[in-house]
C-alpha cells in the first residue's frame, strides 16, 4: 500500500488558518510569566531573504518553546517604513509613469507613497505567514501608523525640552542620489581602485611649488589652506605667514602648520577643504578658515567658484585631471587603492558635506546602555560582541536625525515669520507657543512654516519595543507593564562568501 503524498500547500495552509482563527498565537496579560519578542521590523520595501528566514525561525523556535513551558508568549510582528528606500522606490515608480517628484506637492507625493505601501508593504508579513510564523497578528504594527507616529513626535518634543536634541550646521554624510543626509551606519565602505593625484601649489611670490597628494582633485575648488607638519624638515625654510596659490582656481590661501598631518603620507603636505572632509572641517574650525561648499545637492558643481558649473563631480574629476596636466600643475598620477564610503540605500558614493541638520546628543544617553552590557544585565551571544559594542558606544558621535525626504515623521519644528522656531506635538500647540514667543496674539497658523525634513527611520525603530505596547503615549497601560522589557532580541547578519 502506497501512502498518500504529502502536499504542503494543502496541509500547511489548512492548519495555519486553524491556528489563526482560534487565536492560538494571540496573547493578553494574565497571571502567567510573560515571554516577549518583538520582530526587529524589516523594511516595508523588501522581501524575505536568508537572514530574515534564519532570524525569524530562531524567534519562532523560542516562542513555541516558551508556550510549551507554560509561559504567556507574545511575538509582535511589524514593518519599518524605511524612509530613504521607500521614497526611492516611489520616485522610480513615478518616473516610469512620466511623473517628476518635483512637480508634485508634498501631499500629492505622500498619497502615491501610501498607495505604494498598501500595495507592496504587506509582502514580508504574508511571507512570514507562509513560513508558519507563530506571531500575534492582532498586534501587527507599522512604524508610521498613528500610534507609532504620535509616539515618535512625543519623544522628539520631550528630548528637545530636555536639551538632548539641537539644530546646527555640522559635517554629515550626504547622498547625492537621494539628496539627503545619512547616518554613519548607512555608509558602507568598500575597497575601490582610484588614483592619487600629485598637484602643484605655487608658493606665493616665489618659483617654489608645494606638491600635494589627493584622491579627489575636484575638491581643489573648495581649498582654503594647505597644512604642513611643523616637525617636517622638508618645509622648515618656508616662512610663517606664507601662502600658496590653489592650482587652476588661482585662490591665495594660507599655509598652516599642525601635527595632524602625517609626514609619511604622500608629500607631507595636505590640502584643506573644510566643507568636504571631516578632518579638514576640524582644522578649519581650529584655524578659522573659510568654508566653501562647492557641490549642489545632486553632486554637481555649484556656481560659488565659477568653474565647471553644473558638471557632475566624477565628470569634473576627469576634466580637472586633464586641465591640470595641460596647465603643467600635475606632478604625477599613481594608481591607488582606498576605502570609499557608499550609500547603503542608493549605492552611490557619499559626499562629506556641511549641512544644517537636527542632531541628538548621544554621550549621556549612551552611558546607561553601555553600563547595562558591561555589567551583564544585557548579554550578547556570542559574548565576543560585548567588546565590539563597548568600543562603538564609547566612541559614539551625535546622531544626525533629520532626513531631506517627505516619507516619514515630519519634524515638529515650526518657524516664526520673524525668525526663531518652536517645537510642539501639534500645530495647535505650536501656534500657542509661537504667539507667546513672538508676543503676538494675532499670529495665525498660516504664518508658521513647519520644517520640511522628516526624522531618520531609526528614530521610530529605536522606540519599537516600547511603542508597540503604546508605552510612550500611555506609559501605565496594562500591556507595557506586563510585556516590557522584552525577553530576547535576535538579529542575524548574513555575510557573502567574499565578506
Amino acid at each position: 500500500m502506497v501512502a498518500d503524498k504529502y502536499t504542503p500547500q494543502e496541509i500547511e495552509s489548512k492548519w495555519y488558518e486553524y491556528w489563526i482563527e482560534n487565536k492560538l498565537f494571540h496573547s493578553e496579560p494574565d497571571a502567567r510569566e510573560p515571554y516577549t519578542i518583538v520582530i526587529p521590523p524589516p523594511n516595508v520595501t523588501g522581501m524575505l531573504h536568508m537572514g530574515h528566514m534564519l532570524n525569524n525561525t530562531l524567534q519562532d523556535v523560542l516562542m513555541r518553546r516558551a508556550r510549551q513551558q507554560g509561559k504567556n508568549a507574545c511575538w509582535v510582528p511589524g514593518t519599518d517604513h524605511a524612509s530613504i528606500a521607500t521614497e526611492a522606490k516611489v520616485v522610480a515608480k513615478l518616473k516610469a509613469e512620466g511623473i517628476d517628484k518635483a512637480s508634485l506637492s508634498r501631499e500629492e507625493f505622500l498619497a502615491h507613497a501610501w498607495e505604494w505601501k498598501e500595495k507592496h508593504g504587506g509582502i514580508i508579513l504574508q511571507q512570514l505567514r507562509k513560513l508558519g510564523a507563530s506571531c500575534d497578528w492582532d498586534r501587527t504594527c507599522f512604524t508610521m501608523d498613528e500610534p507609532r507616529t504620535q509616539s515618535v513626535i512625543k519623544v522628539f518634543c520631550d528630548l528637545y525640552e530636555k536639551g538632548k536634541i539641537y539644530r546646527g550646521v555640522r559635517m554629515v554624510n550626504w547622498d547625492p542620489s537621494a539628496k539627503t543626509a545619512l547616518s554613519d551606519e548607512e555608509v558602507i565602505y568598500k575597497e575601490s581602485q582610484g588614483k592619487l593625484y600629485y598637484l602643484r601649489y605655487q608658493v606665493e611670490g616665489s618659483d617654489r611649488y608645494l606638491v600635494v597628494a589627493t584622491t579627489r582633485p575636484e575638491t581643489i575648488l573648495g581649498d582654503t589652506a594647505v597644512c604642513l607638519n611643523p616637525n617636517d624638515e622638508r618645509y622648515a625654510d618656508i616662512p610663517e605667514g606664507a601662502r600658496v596659490i590653489v592650482p587652476l582656481v588661482g585662490r591665495s590661501v594660507p599655509i598652516i602648520r599642525d601635527e595632524y598631518v602625517d609626514i609619511e603620507f604622500g608629500t607631507g603636505a595636505l590640502k584643506v577643504t573644510p566643507a568636504h572632509d571631516v578632518n579638514d572641517y576640524m582644522l578649519g574650525e581650529k584655524y578659522n578658515l573659510e568654508t566653501i561648499d562647492i557641490f549642489n545637492d545632486d553632486g554637481t558643481i555649484n556656481d560659488k567658484v565659477g568653474m565647471y558649473v553644473g558638471v557632475d563631480r566624477f565628470d569634473c574629476r576627469k576634466q580637472i585631471e586633464k586641465d591640470l596636466q595641460e596647465a603643467g600643475l600635475m606632478e604625477k598620477v599613481e594608481q591607488y587603492t582606498n576605502n570609499v564610503g557608499y550609500s547603503e540605500r542608493t549605492g552611490v558614493a557619499i559626499e562629506p558635506k556641511l549641512s544644517m541638520q537636527w542632531f541628538m546628543s548621544m554621550a549621556e544617553i549612551a552611558e546607561p546602555a553601555t553600563k547595562a552590557v558591561l555589567e551583564d544585565a544585557i548579554k550578547f551571544i556570542p559574548a565576543k560582541y560585548k567588546n565590539t559594542y563597548r568600543h562603538w558606544m564609547e566612541n559614539i558621535k551625535d546622531w544626525c536625525i533629520s532626513r531631506q525626504l517627505w516619507w516619514g515623521q515630519r519634524i515638529p519644528a515650526y518657524y516664526l515669520p520673524k525668525g526663531g522656531y518652536v517645537i510642539a506635538e501639534t500645530a495647535e500647540q505650536a501656534l500657542e507657543k509661537a504667539r507667546e514667543k513672538a508676543q503676538d496674539p494675532t499670529l495665525q497658523l498660516s504664518d508658521l512654516r513647519q520644517d520640511e525634513d522628516v526624522l531618520d527611520t531609526w528614530f521610530s525603530s529605536w522606540l519599537w519595543p516600547i511603542s508597540v505596547f503604546d508605552g510612550i503615549r500611555n506609559p501605565e497601560n496594562e500591556d507595557i507593564k506586563y510585556y516590557y522589557p522584552t525577553s530576547d532580541l535576535i538579529t542575524v547578519q548574513i555575510l557573502s562568501s567574499s565578506g
